[in-house]
């Protein structure tokens, strides 16, 4: 009888402890992140729409973020280049171990149902294409640019998908789609560098290879 009252009395105590710690859930895994948002060019307006969420902001600026309004979309305007749009999403943030390790599944549960142990990236650039480039080679320069800028994107999901995997054919196919994904959108950045219009130096425009 005395064994049966103490294990009840450690159940009692875990439970309670479990309960204690996912209450303070917004104490382990913050429902807002900041993220730094920057255009190119800058001195852009940007509009942000989520989930019951709606923002202006002149860029560069940092803007604080709740997880529950994912994903968000970022529409860019700045005079003489096009309007730009980029998606925003979040990720699993460190913090989301400790809700499992201090909070178990009930924690963890709590915690995704208001959108915490996710966070946005602590920064996003949106580069706006000129409606007009001077010569070719300043429209190669920008695409190269913007070129470069995706790759470092794509190379970190990459990343992130394989410190995630558990099981190599699951890992394998997961990653396979990623630089499916990636191909597909460098290819799509390749055509509208094609298409972009140049300068001919007499006030006409031309589209190379449109």
């Amino acid at each position: 009888m005395v064994l049966g009252d103490s294990m009840r009395g450690t159940h009692v105590a875990v439970m309670a402890f479990a309960w204690l710690a996912s209450g303070c859930a917004s104490i382990v895994s913050d429902n807002e992140s900041t993220t730094y948002i920057e255009t190119i060019p800058e001195k852009a307006r940007c509009e942000l729409h989520g989930q019951d969420f709606i923002r202006v902001v002149a860029t560069p600026n940092s803007i604080h973020l709740p997880a529950n309004a994912a994903p968000i979309t970022i529409a860019c305007a700045a005079e003489g280049h096009r309007n730009t749009t980029e998606p925003l999403d979040t990720e699993a943030d460190g913090w989301i171990l400790g809700n499992i390790i201090f909070g178990g599944l009930v924690g963890v549960v709590i915690d995704a149902a208001r959108g915490a142990g996710q966070k946005f990236p602590d920064r996003v650039t949106v580069f706006l294409e000129p409606e007009l480039f001077a010569t070719a080679q300043s429209r190669d320069e920008w695409f190269d640019r913007r070129r470069k800028s995706l790759q470092a994107v794509w190379d970190e999901r990459v990343r992130r998908a394989q410190a995630q995997c558990s099981d190599e054919t699951t890992c394998g196919s997961g990653v396979t789609t990623i630089f499916s994904e990636r191909d597909k959108e460098l290819a799509q950045l390749e055509e509208r560098r094609l298409r972009a219009r140049v300068s001919d130096g007499g006030g006409l425009t031309a589209a190379p290879n449109a």
